[in-house]
């Protein structure tokens, strides 16, 4: 909705002091709403005067365009830092993450507290608190900004109901367009305590619909899986903080960053938070202040507008999320047969699952068959146009013996060769899990036309905290299936 433009404040006797100045683009300066959010972000930020929160001095006009003016920083943004570590399989030191949650949790919570002239809180939400929107100061200060989705009592910054920020970074009653306090921005915190833990994106997924539904319903990862050294008492912190009800949560984010530091130890001070930034960044800072310099020493002299190569702007890679990093299964394949499998195979301990293929089912002319893949089994294809296929009827099936047996669908069969090029992370599943879903389990998946999963649903539904479950669904978003004219249904029987 917005650019940043980078100013030079003149004054006597050489003085000059840089700023940021930050509007709406041209084409949106005349929409109303995108107006009300700047004047909105500027009132909001002008009342607070805080360290760790980005300083904002000036709201006015030009050209019937408003801007504000706020402070520059040099640094990185914590996305920035994420992106970096992920890329290069390094973790983030675990008292640098405490420092940095205790300085971002001091900004938040000043700003949570503050009070009118009245003396009235004035019950400040941030409702965008994202890797993004924290920055890191070669001093090693952690600032929170861009406060320009921000509620406060009275504020008409956006319409009742209506949802505003990142899917990923929002709590549940925020991304229902319910009514939200300061807990909301306590569960985008833990969610960014939870990737800067683990280096994985906790509920972003490939479409705004499934990072929804990941927020609404996915249950907690195992943390200590991906960050080993987590010690055992943050994990319940995390819990806490990322539970739905708000009820539930932590009260205040300083709470919640009081437990942080008390699980993983003295936080690091500014010197050390700035050691590490200008450490791994050296290179990127470097550059971007010869860049700086470089524009600033131009003068009014007239030359093509330049554009800064941020540090704090990585590119569109990002680091990885929970629904698509997987080790690589021990998933051993047999050769095709008649589906039945090897007497030594069922007398045996079965030490890794074992693959094998047998069709079971018809709907019209087209082959449908049975996909156990880990402890997955297709049972039918269903299209909502299709009476037939709402109808049709799975053959019986031999039930395996062996802890894991895997029997998958031909290969002519599309729907069932697009879940079986995922069998790996499905036998993940199966040994990953130690726990059973009630019998009659299945897992609905709605395919839309352009071959991607709209949802993917339990019948019974699982457990809230159900692991298994939530792994299984992951996999199945995941799979891009057959295109077709309409939406297609899949009926998955889900057994171990």
């Amino acid at each position: 909705m917005g650019e940043l433009f980078l100013a030079r404040l003149e004054g006597a006797a050489g003085f000059e002091k840089l700023f940021v100045i930050k509007r709406i683009l041209p084409h949106l300066a005349s929409d109303a709403r995108f107006r009300a959010m700047l004047i909105s972000e500027a009132r909001i930020a002008a009342n607070m005067s805080h360290a760790n929160i980005c300083q904002v001095y000036e709201l006015d006009e030009s050209d019937r365009q408003l801007y504000i003016v706020m402070e520059y920083l040099e640094g990185v943004t914590v996305r920035a830092l994420l992106h970096k570590y992920s890329r290069e399989g390094r973790q983030l030191p675990l008292g640098f993450i405490a420092g940095v949650v205790h300085q971002v949790a001091d900004g938040l919570h000043y700003a949570h507290e503050l009070r009118d002239r009245s003396g009235e809180l004035m019950r400040i939400v941030h409702r965008d608190v994202t890797p993004s929107n924290v920055f890191l100061t070669e001093g090693g200060v952690a600032k929170v900004h861009d406060f320009g989705v921000a509620k406060a009592k009275g504020s008409t910054n956006t319409e009742s109901g209506a949802v505003k920020g990142k899917f990923a970074y929002m709590a549940p009653e925020q991304i229902t367009g319910a009514e939200v306090d300061r807990r909301a921005d306590v569960f985008a915190l833990a969610i960014v305590i939870g990737e800067m833990s683990t280096m994985r994106r906790l509920f972003q997924r490939k479409t705004d619909y499934l990072t929804f539904r990941a927020v609404m319903e996915q249950p907690l990862p195992d943390f200590s899986r991906h960050r080993p050294d987590l010690p055992e008492a943050m994990l319940p912190v995390l819990t806490r903080g990322l539970a739905r009800d708000p009820a539930e949560r932590y009260g205040t984010v300083r709470e919640l960053a009081t437990a942080v530091i008390d699980a993983l130890g003295r936080p690091w001070n500014q010197a050390e938070i700035s050691a590490l930034v200008c450490t791994d960044f050296h290179e990127e800072l470097r550059r971007h202040q010869s860049q700086v310099a470089d524009v600033v020493n131009r003068g009014t002299r007239p030359s093509k507008p330049m554009i800064l190569e941020s540090p704090s702007d990585p590119d569109a890679e990002d680091y990885f999320t929970f629904e698509t990093r997987f080790e690589n299964s021990r998933i051993q394949r047999s050769q095709v047969t008649d589906g039945a499998a090897p007497a030594d195979a069922l007398s045996s301990p079965v030490r890794s699952p074992i693959v094998r293929w047998k069709p079971v089912a018809a709907i019209g002319a087209a082959a449908v068959a049975v996909a156990l893949l880990g402890i997955i089994v297709i049972d039918a294809v269903r299209s909502p146009s299709s009476t037939d296929a709402r109808a049709a009827q799975v053959a019986p099936r031999a039930e395996p013996r062996s802890a894991v047996a895997v029997a998958v669908a031909p290969r002519t069969d599309p729907y069932g060769e697009a879940i079986r090029a995922r069998d790996a992370e499905l036998g993940r599943c199966a040994t990953s899990h130690d726990e059973r879903l009630p019998e009659d389990t299945r897992a609905i998946v709605r395919i839309g036309a352009d071959g991607r999963a709209l949802s993917v649903s339990f019948t019974p539904p699982p457990g809230e905290r159900s692991a298994l479950a939530s792994c299984i669904r992951d996999v199945l978003a995941a799979i891009v299936y057959p295109t077709s004219k309409v939406e297609q249904e899949l009926a998955l029987a889900v057994r171990r």
